[in-house]
């Protein structure tokens, strides 16, 4: 079966070259009994008398296959063949070779052969090289297929600006096009994806057609056999927010995620399946168990000891907590990772990647167990080789595409696997956020208690806050956003005045004074009067006093008690009702002056009264005498 690369265009052959090379650009990534290899060869540069020479050699297991990297070849089998370039070229600069392949003899299980591909010249020197795998299967086999796991991630910096717009990353959208496309291309192959959130809904806002076509894509792919994970809404590390007592944060994060997904893409992501970061240690596994996650993934080299037995790879293992559970977890090789990172084209890091999935099956053939392919991070889903590989995994005999909760589904009835320990990498510390995010969520709840609980605006910040947990924002762009709110935060503050002149006169002991306040806000304002006074007034409300203020001018009474005739003042402060009145929004100050006497005055006045009045009788009576 060839498989042909149609993603490379052809290029026009540069025969004005004074050197040629070449590259595999298709071939058949593997063949039954005793079928010819077809494999097409584009080739560039001075052609004239060139020739192919082609080598078999021995099969090789998966340290082989390592050592090809090395250029470390094993024993050829027979002897080269040798094809004249003119012979095979195209006016394309392709030359499509058939190889026969009768030489290498057929395995009951199967094998995996490298074949040396040399473009010599007319005198027999090599101007350029590459080897690649052929994987020849047998017609019929007992033996199970590998169970494999697709687990891809695509990441990307928050779309929300400082300014409350929303600008979307280029190259997150486009490798989520391409990721799209590829899946609604292969609509059958089950893959576990993690994707961003904040992405997500920046597609949902976003004016532009092509983005609302991708959202949709992006639907129809999560209706078929895609499988998401539940993700934070931004990027994050659990292990650093743990670190510094803030694993609030990134619970947050993740419902705030499964809530995206959930709502723009109508599907329930999978939190039961974590992805672990390399810098996962056992408390943070206890710290996820405890969010939703039963099952982990953690790359293969990132364990103490690293796993080299195949058997141990294709098997579940067990993570140990901080807390004594221990948690089963699936192993990512990083070899089969690194096959991505093949510098001489996707057909043969597709090839290479095929092969050693085969060397990986046939190992333990009766119960070969399940293997995750994990995307490299940061890969370019741009890159042909994410398509090419899709193809050739829909056909694979040797292999059967499952998700990662199906694979863990399945290995768990065989064993309970290994105990391994993490072998973490170095936190990148958060510190500095989570103190500065703490300050500006004090705030930002300040203001939310101003507005009445939720309102738009509040929501608007918190937003703003939610995004600086973000892996990808340094300390100086946080520092941006923090910014943000606060400039909102401070403007409110400009929303309230007070008359300069409130000074009251009372007539009785005990009275409303009227305290005026204009609130200049478009909607009501929830407000706690404090008062004080230089301790000629009690207030029987006591010393705080909550009000709604509507838009525009509110005269509040203010019960207050006197203790003597005369001045006494009083001192009103407008803060925020929240439990630590952190805003204050007006402060007066009024002259209260009391003309009524009090309740010794009025006995005294009496007396003396009385004591006039019998002197006055008492006068008359003389008088009378």
């Amino acid at each position: 079966m060839l498989i042909l690369f149609s993603l490379i265009n052809p290029q026009p052959v540069k025969a004005q070259s004074t050197t040629a090379s070449i590259s595999l650009i298709a071939q058949s990534p593997w063949v039954y009994n005793e079928e010819a290899m077809g494999i097409d060869i584009r080739v560039s540069g001075k052609m004239t008398d060139t020739s192919f020479r082609v080598e078999l050699f021995n099969e090789i297991d998966r340290l082989g296959l390592i050592a090809l990297k090395d250029n470390q070849l094993p024993k050829p089998i027979g002897k080269p063949l040798y094809f004249v370039v003119d012979n095979y070229l195209n006016t394309t600069g392709v030359a499509s070779l058939e190889i026969p392949l009768s030489n290498i003899p057929t395995s009951k299980l199967g094998s995996v052969h490298p074949i040396l591909i040399q473009l010599l010249d007319p005198n027999g020197i090599e101007l350029d090289r590459f080897v690649t795998l052929i994987t020849k299967v047998p017609s019929t086999t007992t033996s199970k297929p590998l169970l494999v796991a697709l687990e891809l991630e695509i990441t990307g910096p928050p779309p929300l600006q400082p300014n409350g717009n929303t600008v979307l990353d280029q190259n997150t959208i486009q490798n989520l096009q391409s990721l799209t496309n590829s899946l609604n291309d292969h609509p059958s192959i089950p893959v576990t994806v993690k994707l961003p959130p904040a992405t997500i809904v920046g597609l949902s806002r976003s004016v532009n057609l092509k983005d609302a076509q991708l959202l949709n894509d992006l639907k129809r792919a999560s209706a078929n056999s895609l499988q998401i994970v539940t993700s934070p809404y931004v990027t994050a590390d659990p292990e650093a927010w743990r670190q510094t007592g803030r694993s609030d944060i990134f619970s947050d994060l993740l419902d705030h995620g499964d809530l995206v997904f959930t709502e723009r893409l109508e599907t329930k992501p999978n939190r039961e399946v974590s992805i672990l970061l390399t810098t996962a240690i056992p408390e943070t596994l206890d710290l996820l168990h405890r969010l939703g996650s039963e099952t982990f993934v953690i790359t293969g080299s990132h364990l103490d000891p690293q796993p080299t037995d195949t058997n141990t790879i294709t098997r579940l293992i067990k993570l140990p907590g901080a807390e004594g559970n221990k948690y089963p977890a699936l192993i990512a090789d990083p070899n089969l990772t690194n096959h991505f990172d093949n510098t001489e084209g996707a057909v043969l890091a597709v090839q290479y990647l095929i092969a050693d999935l085969a060397l990986l099956g046939w190992t333990n053939p009766k119960n070969p167990g399940g293997t995750v392919i994990s995307f490299p991070k940061n890969f370019s889903y741009k890159s042909p080789i994410t398509d090419l590989l899709f193809v050739i995994l829909e056909s694979a005999p040797f292999i059967e595409l499952v998700n990662l909760s199906s694979m863990f589904d399945i290995l768990t009835e065989l064993d309970n696997g290994k105990t391994y320990q993490m072998w973490p990498d170095t936190v990148i510390p958060v510190s500095r956020k989570a103190t500065d995010r703490s300050l500006a969520e004090t705030a930002v709840a300040a203001y939310s208690a101003l507005l009445g609980g939720p309102h738009p605006a509040s929501s608007e910040l918190n937003n703003l806050l939610e995004v600086t947990a973000a892996t990808e924002l340094n300390n100086e762009t946080t520092e941006l956003y923090l910014n943000a709110v606060y400039a909102e935060v401070t403007k409110i503050l400009k929303g309230f005045s007070t008359p300069n002149n409130q000074n009251v006169r009372l007539t009785s002991r005990r009275a409303d004074v009227p305290f005026t306040i204009e609130n200049r806000l478009d909607s009501t304002a929830h407000v706690l009067l404090v008062l004080q006074s230089d301790g000629r007034l009690d207030f029987p409300g006591g010393s705080t006093q909550a009000a709604v203020l509507k838009p525009g001018i509110n005269r509040i009474p203010i019960p207050v008690q006197a203790r003597t005739s005369g001045d006494a003042k009083l001192q009103v402060t407008v803060r925020s009702p929240d439990a630590a009145r952190l805003l204050q929004l007006e402060s007066a100050r009024l002259l209260i002056r009391t003309t009524r006497l009090s309740g010794v005055g009025i006995i005294l006045f009496i007396g003396a009264a009385v004591v006039l009045a019998v002197w006055w009788l008492r006068s008359t009576r003389v008088r009378s005498n």
